[in-house]
């Protein structure tokens, strides 16, 4: 992103055109939209700061003007902060959602808007700026960037998320997986190996096919929904959350330790053990994981994680295993090494 000094000695007095339109079309991902919408915004002179947060109800809800503050999951997408807050505005937020936005076009000293960006399948994302006086030909810069940047979000929606529970699906886990063993194999081939780490853990629903035979497909997928909300309030906004298929969802933890990530995959164990499910009551969750080598294929971790699930499935499941410890056990399977046939 651009220094903002220099950003704002740009021309903000024409709407966005042809050519922006183009280079949004061109991000093939939500996080680059994101970040050339912030990009575009700092267009504006007075603009102080830009943030984008995905919006979720607990409950799998899609009718956010009716939805009670306390069950809204709220979880940061992106930001042009050094230092970004915690978001707290669930009062303003409740307002946005309800299609009331105090503040938008009266000429104040100091504004904090929050603007309601709807996607495909009930996704809800909320733009919040803090900015000085906002003039109405910047308003109307804003609303290009706004009305590009949703339709733009409409597409990838439809492509990058798994229709039932609006996690990222299995196409884009494959991408994002791709993406990051390449970003750590050169930032090691230009600095050496840091510290930090990502993960890779598979999670899956223990007993899943019980509750289908018992409950029948839409209370299981009520229990999917649900269990899907849950992971989009337990892990941090810069963890990335899929559906894989089935009752199987991937989690990839970034910039974390070890003792981060096992915390982490434990809290969300036990908060799906204590969460009393519709219809259905309480489940478990089995999990495996393994830290994300540059060094190997993206099939080798995926095979290397899930042979630590099933380890914990075989061994009274509602359990979190890493493939490393799996490997120290005496009755632990053949290691999975680069080129073997996925399983997973």
């Amino acid at each position: 992103m651009e220094n903002k000094k220099n950003i704002n000695n740009k021309n903000c007095d024409t709407l966005p055109g042809l050519g922006l339109a183009i280079d949004m079309t061109a991000r093939k991902d939500h996080f680059s939209l994101t970040e050339l919408l912030l990009e575009q915004l700092h267009m504006v002179p007075t603009m102080l700061s830009a943030r984008v947060f995905e919006v979720h109800c607990e409950d799998g809800g899609k009718d956010y003007s009716s939805i009670p503050m306390d069950k809204l999951i709220v979880r940061e997408l992106m930001n042009d902060m050094e230092k970004p807050k915690p978001f707290a505005d669930f009062a303003g937020l409740s307002n946005c959602l309800r299609g009331s936005f105090s503040g938008m076009g009266e000429m104040v000293p100091y504004q904090q808007i929050m603007l309601p960006i709807p996607g495909a399948n009930g996704q809800m994302r909320v733009l919040l700026l803090e900015a000085k006086l906002i003039d109405p030909e910047s308003w109307k810069l804003i609303n290009g960037l706004i009305g590009i940047y949703s339709n733009m979000l409409l597409i990838l929606d439809e492509k990058e998320r798994d229709k039932l529970t609006g996690l990222l699906n299995r196409q884009t886990f494959d991408d994002k997986l791709t993406k990051i063993i390449s970003y750590y194999r050169n930032r090691a081939q230009r600095e050496g190996r840091g510290k930090g780490a990502s993960w890779l853990a598979v999670l899956d629903i223990d007993h899943f096919k019980k509750v289908n035979d018992e409950h029948g497909h839409l209370i299981g997928d009520e229990v999917l929904l649900v269990f899907a909300r849950l992971m989009e309030k337990t892990f941090r906004s810069t963890d990335l959350l899929f559906r894989y298929g089935g009752e199987e969802f991937v989690v990839i933890l970034n910039c974390c330790t070890r003792p981060g990530v096992v915390d982490a995959l434990e809290r969300f164990r036990r908060i799906v053990e204590e969460t009393a499910f519709p219809q259905v009551g309480n489940i478990t969750v089995s999990a495996g994981y393994v830290c994300l080598q540059d060094t190997m294929l993206p099939s080798t971790l995926i095979d290397q994680a899930d042979q630590a699930l099933y380890y914990a499935k075989d061994h009274g499941r509602n359990k979190i295993v890493s493939y490393d410890s799996m490997c120290k056990q005496d009755d632990a399977p053949a290691m999975v090494a680069d080129g073997d046939i996925e399983l997973f």
